[in-house]
């Protein structure tokens, strides 16, 4: 009998948030960043430029929750705000040495966490397939979203300052 659409998308769903919730065990278990923190300051360093708008449309969360993420992560010394040069009513989002230091600490942990949880559940094989079905569905959910941007093992910019 074929699985109904609804009856996927919660099982979609309720996956994901055990399997979020036990790398974010993992993540606070080695005294770090939360996966939270993690995919904000991931986001901050791999986006040139980075503004608050690119957090939120790369982690699919309003600009408004973006924004407190971003205050709370500077509030804890982690990244900076600096005024846009080429539009001064925008900032430019950095890592600090401590933020990019939080990264560097927390993302192999993270792989661990992630290569552990879901490797409890599928082979390489079916895992791969799984991956190239979520980037299609992201690519057509969020047509124009960098697909690396926020993915801690991914750095591809400078660090911030």
């Amino acid at each position: 009998m074929p699985a109904g659409a609804g009856a996927v998308l919660i099982d979609l769903v309720r996956v994901e948030t055990v399997l979020y919730n036990t790398v974010d065990a993992r993540l606070k278990d080695a005294g770090g960043l939360t996966l939270p923190q993690l995919e904000v300051l991931s986001v901050i360093r791999d986006v040139p430029g980075c503004r608050v708008l690119d957090v939120s449309l790369t982690i699919s969360i309003t600009v408004g929750a973006a924004s407190k993420a971003v205050d709370r992560l500077q509030e804890q010394g982690w990244c900076r705000r600096t005024v846009d040069p080429d539009d001064r009513r925008s900032s430019v989002l950095s890592l600090t040495t401590l933020g990019s230091a939080a990264v560097d600490q927390a993302a192999p942990v993270f792989e661990a966490a992630a290569a552990d949880a879901l490797g409890a559940l599928l082979p390489a094989h079916d895992l791969e397939h799984l991956a190239r079905t979520l980037r299609s569905a992201r690519a057509v959910l969020q047509p124009g979203v960098d697909r690396a941007a926020g993915h801690p093992h991914a750095q591809r910019g400078p660090a911030g300052p």
